[in-house]
């Protein structure tokens, strides 16, 4: 062949290549739409029998009972919880995190730290999902500990102790604000990250305070997570001391403001992957509450729970059919106080929509119901934070909570979240 001749066919090899290269990631890129089936799987829906808007009850259950997890259906059976059903809606994040997901997809591994959960258990992570299309319990931990949630968030929540037997007994009006991401961020400039915090080593800054009643008033804490999986540090301000003590918290399990829910039990979990052993126990279609029709604003409390009727801490929410993976998660530190838990991941937000958890005999103890609401923009905003409930089903006592005001993607200040401010809000 004429050399001139070989080097144009040379090079109509090489762009047919490349236009051939280029058309395979096109067809493999993840988008808004494609979302759900690539990231995760699709829900079956030939499995509701039921039409959208049925309510269901102890007197109708069994039509559905292959979509509800175990714990779910002793709500039902045991706390007269109830639901209305609604049809399927996709969910997917916003255009960034889709965006950052494409383009870091494959360079996030998982470090095997064995029994060394001090150990930092990722490598390569830049940001958005880490493993999409999850094969391993672990990777699916890995993708709710980066799932999306927004960047940051600010929230005005009521937080109410109900005994199955007296009642109501208590409720405390709180805020919480957080910059959730202050690296890997795919939402707010400046992206990637806040500068200053990867030096020091830091995930997340969040500082939540008491608004009533007036005896707390004033009392707060600040939180910091690290990159590393340490307990998470911080400090809380106590107004009748007028002082701000330095403080660690849940280092094993300590319970958060005296409720039923643990420090790590904050949002499903808010531990670290590498504190646990994961195990993918199924992958199913199960009824959730994902669009749940949360109401906020004044009188959302009295809306969005059924607090006159016993056992008064049922919330209202609609139920649809969910991609979920079923994850067994036990435990790597010795003294923790669950000797397992049981966790539904959604598949395609990655974040929890139920749990059960198991007391160190192996009984069920608590189940948390996470009601999330609908995104105000899913191209540039997560889903808004919905009212979860934490039962102690051998106390028969639970912890309600209500958001009543949920603003994401805020663009906080970091300066926000310093000790001084702390001791500023508290007076």
């Amino acid at each position: 062949m004429n050399p001139s001749v070989r080097k144009r066919f040379s090079c109509v090899i090489g762009l047919v290549a490349l236009i051939t290269a280029g058309a395979a990631r096109a067809a493999d890129e993840i988008t808004a739409e494609s979302w759900g089936e690539k990231t995760g799987f699709k829900p079956d829906l030939t499995l509701m029998k039921v039409p959208p808007g049925t309510f269901i009850d102890k007197t109708n259950y069994k039509e559905v009972e292959g979509l509800l997890a175990p714990g779910m259906k002793l709500l039902i059976e045991k706390y007269n919880f109830s639901f209305k059903t609604r049809e399927y809606a996709h969910v997917h994040p916003s255009r960034g995190y889709i965006e950052a997901t494409n383009q870091h997809r494959g360079e996030a591994k998982i470090i095997d730290v064995g029994k060394n959960y001090r150990k930092l258990g990722l490598a390569g992570y830049a940001a958005g999902m880490p493993f999409p299309a999850p094969q391993t319990g672990l990777e699916v931990g890995w993708n709710f500990q980066y799932s999306y949630i927004g960047d940051d968030g600010d929230l005005n929540y009521d937080v109410i102790w109900v005994s199955a037997t007296k009642g109501i007994e208590h409720t405390e009006k709180w805020r919480w604000a957080f910059i959730l991401r202050t690296l890997n961020r795919t939402d707010l400039d400046p992206k990637p990250e806040l500068p200053g915090f990867r030096e020091r080593g830091v995930q997340t800054i969040s500082m939540t305070y008491a608004l009533s009643p007036f005896d707390k008033l004033g009392f707060g804490a600040l939180y910091v997570k690290t990159i590393e999986p340490k307990d998470i540090q911080g400090h809380i301000y106590v107004p009748a001391m007028r002082r701000v003590l330095r403080n660690t918290f849940g280092t094993r399990g300590d319970t958060w403001n005296a409720t039923d829910l643990l420090y790590e039990d904050v949002r499903g979990f808010s531990g670290y992957p590498e504190w646990m052993s994961y195990r993918i126990l199924d992958k199913k279609t199960l009824l959730m509450a994902v669009h749940s029709g949360v109401k906020f604003g004044k009188g959302s409390t009295e809306s969005n729970f059924d607090l006159k009727n016993w056992p008064r801490w049922n919330p209202r929410a609609e139920f649809e059919p969910r991609p979920t993976y079923v994850v067994e998660v036990i435990p790597k530190l010795p003294d923790y106080p669950y000797r397992k838990m049981i966790m539904y991941f959604d598949a395609e937000t990655g974040l929890i929509n139920f749990k059960e958890t198991f007391d160190r005999k192996g009984q069920l103890w608590k189940v948390m119901l996470a009601c999330w609401g609908s995104s105000p923009d899913m191209n540039k905003m997560p889903p808004d934070y919905g009212p979860p409930i934490y039962v102690d089903v051998q106390s028969e006592h639970a912890t309600a909570i209500n958001v009543t005001r949920s603003l994401n993607n805020s663009n906080l200040d970091p300066d926000l979240f310093t000790i001084s401010q702390l001791r500023k809000r508290g007076t």
